[in-house]
């Protein structure tokens, strides 16, 4: 163990051992203030705790789930837009930073691609895969122009309800700008423009947005909103001065628009859509991709405010196209004209039943569907043309009794493949032809179990344990081929025989929180978490029983296990946040590892530590990070041949002010002190450049007006 990664753990450790450390004063105010009734007869009794098990508006320490958080003001403020730096400084969670690809792709506990992780933008699944060059792979991306963010939520392991249909690993939510985000407190309407500008290839950005809202009916409310958003990033430089041998600029291009619409304070209809639009090059590959990303979503919700009922029902829409030219002007695949379409569905409710003053049962249920389908031209590639459809139901019960809960689960999830054997019609293998049709299906029983303990209103221990599967993708089944310069490819690379990986896992856990621990005025959190999980039927890309090279199952088990630690405190003058991962989500190394069926390899440890102050009456802040990533890998060709990167740790610092309420300044400074290092996670592309790609020293500022 290095002495960098022990310093992470003995900074992780002092904040744990702060936080401890005042137990005792934070059970006596917890005994204090906990919620208590008295009986007639005299007897104080403790009022139920209500368990959750998805992130929602309050701490993450609310949820009995291993669940992250990010909000408006960390992504704006503290980030800059920076959607990779904010991820990774959660537990469990990291990216695919490839300098020259603003495709967002999540990792949650060393899985990514594929819908291992269910990726969204306002609940809104992205499915959007483009295999492009040795260096490619089929990661999922999700493409948001990091101006229009306005909040994150992470969940890791099996997820619960719609957003769990056919995933294996956990999900991640982007939020982007609403309402509440636009309007200032008290207005009905309003105007916010934000700018930034800075070194290194931060050339400039700008956003825009107005809103309006209005009371009608019985509590109810109108209101319509839109953005528009732009900016201009150049190419940068590594801590050594270099260039970055790939040309990294960009200039993404956004609007935005929702409504929502409350008849009265029972029933509302928000409606949405996202418009992204960019161009850039991939120059580890040699082709210019132009991506437009087009996301729609309409949810209604209905509470009438009957323990009951609290229905909602949503439905959506993505469609992301790919457009490549190539850079040279006579690259194999130049003209590639590509689209993924997804549709969904789902309905859900929530209904309530108060056994006694100390018993009550939560149940949700419901229903979810949605599809995925990729269609191409003729220089398509390796990306085939293809569909996958899952379907399922889900229920979720949970029975809370003093200070005792036990939650109880049940989904079914179901899939559906259809696509056309690869090569020409005399051309046969695995029992097809060229062209003919292949239609795969089939489905699982997921169960779930968990305990709830809370023997104090600060601290909740939890235990569960799940099974979740997602199904083969097309990209996967009907493989063509690394080489498919003529749109039709081989059948021998096809393998209708796939079947889907399936995980058992467990997650052991303790939420502590609290207010007025040192102070009247302060609060903290820590959140503590272990996962164990088994995959069976594992995906990568090998050799069948016949020495074919396709996509394949591998026999027995792939075992990922880790601590996660995340937690903060704050006095409203002074506050501190942490996060440390330390884990063993090393996967299976497949043929050819890295030159197009590259998986994302993580660091074992990887953490933060954030710690800042707030003066002029909280309106200044001033705060420094350390992020620490510890000794990784970039697979390539085989696991002898893999290419070791080692640890690294930046420093930043960032501050803000907010000169009245109608303005803020912001600025941020990134790798403090320009240091030169390998981004973990990157790519074969990065790593084969022969410089270190990680960005060096930037500088940003900004301001926001609202009116």
């Amino acid at each position: 163990m290095g002495l960098k990664r022990l310093a992470a753990m003995f900074m992780a450790g002092t904040a744990v051992f702060v936080l401890s450390s005042t137990a005792e004063v934070w059970a006596q105010d917890a005994i204090d203030a906990q919620p208590q009734e008295t009986t007639s007869d005299g007897v104080t009794k403790l009022k139920r705790i209500v368990i959750s098990s998805q992130p929602g508006e309050g701490e993450i320490t609310d949820s009995a789930a291993p669940v992250s958080q990010i909000t408006a003001e960390d992504f704006q403020e503290r980030y800059n837009g920076n959607i990779n730096t904010a991820l990774r400084t959660k537990a469990g969670t990291f990216t695919r930073e490839g300098a020259e690809q603003p495709g967002v792709v999540v990792n949650i506990r060393g899985m990514q691609g594929m819908g291992r992780v269910n990726t969204m933008i306002d609940g809104v699944p992205q499915t959007f895969r483009n295999l492009s060059g040795h260096g490619g792979s089929f990661d999922n991306m999700a493409y948001v122009d990091p101006n229009m963010l306005a909040g994150a939520e992470i969940s890791r392991g099996a997820v619960s309800g719609a957003e769990g249909l056919g995933t294996l690993s956990g999900s991640a939510n982007l939020r982007t700008v609403g309402i509440d985000d636009v309007l200032l407190e008290g207005k009905d309407e309003g105007l916010m423009t934000t700018l930034r500008t800075g070194t290194n290839g931060y050339y400039f950005s700008r956003l825009t947005a107005a809103g309006i809202r209005r009371d009608v009916g019985d509590g109810g409310d109108f209101s319509v909103m839109g953005a528009v958003s732009g900016s201009n990033f150049g190419n940068y430089k590594n801590g050594d001065g270099q260039d970055y041998p790939y040309d990294a600029s960009q200039q993404p291009r956004s609007a935005l628009m929702k409504v929502k619409i409350a008849p009265d304070d029972t029933q509302s209809l928000d409606l949405g859509g996202v418009y992204y639009k960019n161009a850039f090059d991939v120059g580890s590959a040699g082709y210019r991709w132009h991506i437009e990303n087009q996301t729609y979503s309409a949810k209604y919700a209905y509470t009438p405010g009957d323990n009951l009922i609290d229905l909602r029902v949503n439905a959506y829409a993505n469609f992301a196209d790919v457009k490549m030219d190539s850079l040279t002007g006579s690259g194999e695949f130049d003209g590639r004209d590509g689209r993924d379409t997804g549709l969904g569905f789902d309905i859900s409710n929530t209904s309530l039943w108060d056994v006694s003053d100390e018993t009550e049962v939560k149940f949700n249920y419901g229903a979810a569907l949605n599809s995925d389908e990729y269609k191409g031209n003729e220089n398509s590639g390796a990306n085939p043309d293809g569909k996958l459809i899952k379907s399922g139901a889900f229920s979720e019960a949970t029975l809370t009794h003093g200070m005792f809960g036990l939650t109880t689960g049940l989904r079914y999830d179901y899939y559906s493949l259809s696509g056309v054997a690869s090569g020409e019609a005399d051309d046969c293998a695995n029992g097809y032809c060229g062209g003919d049709e292949i239609d795969r299906s089939g489905g699982k029983w997921n169960p779930k179990i968990g305990g709830t303990f809370a023997p104090t209103d600060w601290s909740q221990f939890y235990a569960t344990y799940a099974h979740t599967m997602r199904p083969p993708t097309t990209s996967e089944l009907f493989y063509p081929g690394g080489h498919n310069f003529d749109g039709i490819g081989d059948p021998i690379n096809n393998n209708p025989n796939l079947v889907p990986e399936e995980q058992k896992g467990i997650d052991i856990g303790v939420n502590l929180m609290g207010e007025g621990l040192l102070s009247s005025t302060d609060k903290g959190h820590l959140k503590i978490g272990y996962f164990y999980n088994r995959i069976e039927n594992y995906i990568t890309y090998g050799y069948d029983s016949n020495n074919d090279a396709k996509w394949v199952n591998l026999d027995g088990e792939t075992i990922m296990q880790g601590v996660e630690l995340e937690g903060g405190y704050d006095t409203g003058r002074v506050y501190a946040n942490f996060s440390l991962t330390i884990a063993d989500t090393d996967q299976p190394i497949g043929v050819a590892a890295g030159f197009g069926n590259d998986v994302g390899t993580l660091p074992d440890d990887f953490g933060s530590l954030d710690i800042g102050a707030r003066f002029l009456e909280e309106k200044a802040t001033i705060g420094g990070r350390v992020r620490y990533v510890g000794e990784s890998f970039q697979a390539y060709m085989n696991e002898e041949q893999s290419i070791e990167r080692p640890s690294y740790t930046l420093f930043d610092v960032y501050g803000s002010y907010k000169v009245s309420k109608h303005f803020e300044t912001f600025f941020t400074v990134e790798n403090l002190f320009d240091k030169a290092y390998w981004t973990a996670n990157t790519g074969t592309g990065d790593i084969l450049s022969g410089i270190t790609n990680g960005r060096g020293r930037t500088i940003m500022v900004g301001a926001t007006t609202r009116f």
